[in-house]
């Protein structure tokens, strides 16, 4: 591995929504539901709440340095609601 390496996500391109550019080296920006679907698909006697738990523990929380990709949570729907679900996230999150 290389500080100035940019890192994927192996197996999860299809769930690639972006790329980074702020810091010194460019990170692949993920969307994490998408990833969760794409794992299910891949074992299909998991649960939800299984996946989420083994892209945490697997993939989501691991750094490689500078290139780590970024995990996002993206959000739909209309501006209230995107608006709506980001507060309750960060109330449910600050508690």
């Amino acid at each position: 591995m290389s500080d100035n390496e940019t890192y994927y996500a192996e197996g999860y391109d299809e769930c690639i929504i972006g790329i980074d550019t702020q810091g010194d080296v460019p990170r692949i920006v993920y969307d994490k539901w998408d990833m969760v679907t794409t794992y299910l698909k891949r074992e299909p006697d998991c649960t939800w709440e299984e996946a989420v738990e083994f892209m945490e523990y697997n993939v989501w929380y691991a750094g490689y340095g500078p290139g780590t990709p970024i995990y996002l949570r993206t959000v739909t729907g209309t501006v209230e609601e995107k608006i709506s679900y980001i507060e309750a996230f960060i109330d449910t999150y600050m508690d």
